[in-house]
């Protein structure tokens, strides 16, 4: 049942209105307006105002942007940012832009991307002044911004559709992740490798200010392109090993990779939870229940049986008979919220503790919601776990990539020998509190073996490739040692419906497999 919480608002059809009217019982009641003569008319006559959840004399749209009152206009990149996207002419694909770890010389349309790139003058520069912000900074709502970038769809409406759709700047966000990475990649054909990987580190440091962002669907993008980056970086390593200067791999190592956000050492420490959803969803309730707290019949039929969404059909509860059995049963406004808040208490108490603590193996609150007293609970919260999946994921990648830029800078300064023992590479090729592997259940490090150049096989979602030489790897998702044989980029929740995938295997961070693939002809 779980599905984005921006699901609502494509069953209403229309926005969540901002209300004028008294604020919620929970509202100190010397806030609210004294009641009028006119709210004496008859019950059945009448259409209330729906109740906002917002603080008195706030708007919704205002509560949502709280978050930037305190965050100055240089520490927010897409001040910076916006005015040179609109510079760019339009992207080659109209309908879908590639993921980072995509683009390569062998990628579809290859010419046109380059060329689209060349015009990006003006982006570079903004990505290199924007790299020391703190925050993406995108504001939500219709208020204020540039009518230019508005045109440009680089807004944030919560609640206005499903998903990342409310969230049209994410195309753009998009479109600077490939751009970054088409750019490390003509400078370093130019051997301009400290400006490549310049660039390229500025791309990540503004997708980790995008993940920053307050909901869901925006936390999720960002973090995914931030994956795919990585991973994309260590390729580039791969393909330039011997040409990249040792100080160049030094400085990336030490300097780059571990600071790509000030403060968040080993593990993502400053990352939050995505809970700026809350406010949309308590909004939303107020739509479907009656002046006394209690289910509509009419409301739920109305804009829930329609409902089809697509990573979660809701084929558990049919059409409209279903939902007026639902409303029938379902808790009240009081209750539902209660509820609602009990998830995300849940969800916010698992984000601070350790990865493995034995209360974050226990079932969240989420999942033993009841599937008929809060089925709009469930319909219109998304499963948070996938944040959960992807920081761990994000983690790995990140730690491994520094590890496999020291690991370039040892084999240069030796000789092209790699180390025995990755122990060898600290602290002069890298910084050693990297070396921690979040799939580690004992919160160990990383795995490593020199294989040599006869090496091993090791299987992929693109055939088999060949892996030689220094071999870094991770645990993986089931956190089991699998001697590097099988390469599992699965984060835990990419199967049909959100469903959790078998992911038996481990996660090689070096040499990177999809480079391996792309040499072999493994993917075209």
């Amino acid at each position: 049942m779980a599905t984005s919480l921006a699901l609502a608002s494509a069953a209403f059809g229309q926005a969540p209105k901002p209300a004028a009217k008294p604020t919620a019982p929970a509202q100190p009641a010397a806030k609210a307006p004294p009641v009028k003569p006119a709210a004496a008319k008859p019950a059945a006559s009448a259409e209330p105002e729906p109740v906002s959840i917002a603080p008195a004399g706030e708007s919704l749209e205002g509560a949502q942007n709280v978050w930037l009152k305190n965050v100055s206009a240089r520490n927010r990149s897409a001040l910076t940012l916006w005015p040179a996207w609109c510079a760019m002419p339009d992207m080659p694909a109209a309908d879908r832009v590639p993921m980072p770890a995509d683009v390569w010389q062998g990628m579809p349309e290859r010419a046109a991307w380059e060329k689209w790139a060349d015009a990006g003058a003006d982006l570079r520069k903004a990505l290199r002044a924007s790299s020391n912000a703190l925050v993406l900074g995108v504001a939500y709502g219709e208020q204020g911004g540039d009518p230019a970038w508005k045109a440009k769809g680089l807004v944030a409406l919560p609640g206005s559709a499903a998903g990342e759709p409310a969230f049209p700047y994410l195309r753009a966000l998009r479109g600077i992740a490939a751009f970054a990475i088409i750019e490390m990649q003509r400078l370093g054909a130019a051997g301009k490798y400290d400006e490549a990987f310049t660039v390229g580190l500025d791309g990540l440091r503004v997708l980790r200010q995008a993940a920053e962002q307050r909901m869901l669907a925006e936390k999720t993008v960002a973090l995914e392109l931030l994956e795919s980056s990585l991973e994309a970086h260590r390729c580039f390593m791969a393909d330039h090993l011997d040409k990249v200067p040792l100080e160049v791999w030094q400085r990336v190592a030490l300097k780059g990779y571990p600071f790509v956000k000030p403060g968040d050492r080993d593990r993502l420490a400053r990352l939050e939870l995505p809970e700026g959803d809350r406010l949309v969803v308590e909004e939303q309730l107020t739509l479907v229940f009656k002046p006394d707290g209690q289910p509509d019949g009419a409301k739920f039929i109305e804009q829930f049986a329609a409902v089809q969404a697509k990573d979660a059909p809701l084929t558990r509860f049919g059409a409209a008979a279903a939902w007026e059995e639902i409303a029938s049963l379902h808790g009240s406004l009081d209750a539902t919220r209660e509820r609602l808040g009990q998830v995300y208490d849940d969800w916010w108490r698992r984000w601070r503790m350790r990865f493995y603590d034995p209360l974050v193996e226990r079932r969240s609150e989420f999942s033993r919601l009841n599937p008929m007293r809060y089925a709009v609970v469930a319909l219109l919260t998304g499963d948070l776990k996938r944040v959960f999946d992807l920081r761990l994921r994000v983690i790995a990648e990140l730690n491994g990539t520094a590890l496999a830029a020291g690991l370039c800078g040892f084999r240069k300064e030796n000789g092209s020998q790699w180390p025995r023992d990755l122990g060898q590479i600290f602290p002069l090729y890298a910084v050693k509190k990297m070396d921690l592997d979040p799939y580690s259940r004992k919160y160990g490090t990383f795995l490593y073996r020199e294989l040599g150049e006869k090496g091993q096989p090791a299987e992929t979602k693109w055939g088999q490739v060949q892996v030689t030489g220094a071999c870094i790897w991770s645990l993986g998702v089931d956190s089991a040692d699998g001697g590097a044989a099988k390469h599992e980029d699965t984060d835990g929740t990419r199967g049909g419906n959100g469903a959790i995938q078998a992911a038996e295997g481990d996660l090689i961070i070096w040499p990177p497999p999809r480079q391996l693939a792309q040499k072999a002809g493994l993917i075209k």
